[in-house]
């Protein structure tokens, strides 16, 4: 049980019904503990302070079937991920943790736009000091770039997700930890446009739904 509820701020609480094959394969190649795979159902939980990690990691799994690809803490921050094959024991595992945290979904803080940029026909040069920041896609002389920051950081995992799903984008780098989430993704002009609406359109869903306790972030 974790002490003094009203001392942890729930920064980011996101389901991702289905996980994207790049976005899966991201989470993957930074995983510490359970490999995720494409298709599967995922929770992103941000609080603060983040030692809460441990405990809420620690209740969700003993309440439902899931695993963890590791917790991330930092000095003000902690971000725990938490996934299984099916949407309903991550579902769950979401609601024992609103629980011991005595919170409800809309306590949750809502995303915000920090930095929305998109950069046309990169040169070759600038494509590569791109590629030396990457953790997925390559990126090319004559790439479109969609570049984004979101606070808080977490809410750029549900982000990376629905891009993958709505547009034809790859993935350059998803940075969920501190206090800003940075996106890179790559493609065509029309598509780092794509790219731009359908995110500023999740950003959007997710803040309504935190203003009158929705849904858990989205697909």
């Amino acid at each position: 049980m974790i002490d003094a509820r009203a001392a942890v701020s729930l920064r980011a609480f996101a389901h991702v019904d289905r996980m994207g094959p790049q976005y899966a394969a991201y989470w993957g190649l930074m995983a510490q503990g359970a490999l995720p795979l494409a298709g599967m159902s995922q929770l992103l939980v941000e609080v603060s302070p983040s030692n809460a990690v441990f405990t809420l990691t620690d209740v969700a799994m003993k309440t439902a079937d899931v695993r963890s690809a590791g917790m991330l803490v930092e000095r003000d921050f902690g971000l725990m991920e938490l996934h299984a094959p099916r949407p309903d024991p991550v579902v769950e595992a979401g609601r024992a943790i609103l629980a011991v945290l005595g919170l409800r979904l809309e306590d949750r803080e809502a995303p915000e736009i920090v930095s929305s940029q998109r950069l046309g026909s990169i040169t070759a040069d600038h494509s590569q000091l791109f590629n030396k920041v990457r953790r997925g896609a390559w990126t090319l002389p004559g790439d479109a770039l969609f570049v984004m920051e979101v606070t808080p950081a977490a809410y750029v995992y549900l982000l990376a997700n629905e891009l993958e799903k709505a547009t034809e984008v790859e993935l350059v780098r998803v940075a969920g930890t501190g206090l800003y989430g940075r996106l890179i993704v790559a493609g065509t002009e029309a598509q780092a446009a794509e790219a731009e609406r359908v995110a500023r359109s999740v950003v959007e869903r997710v803040r309504s739904e935190a203003a009158v306790g929705g849904r858990t972030g989205g697909g």
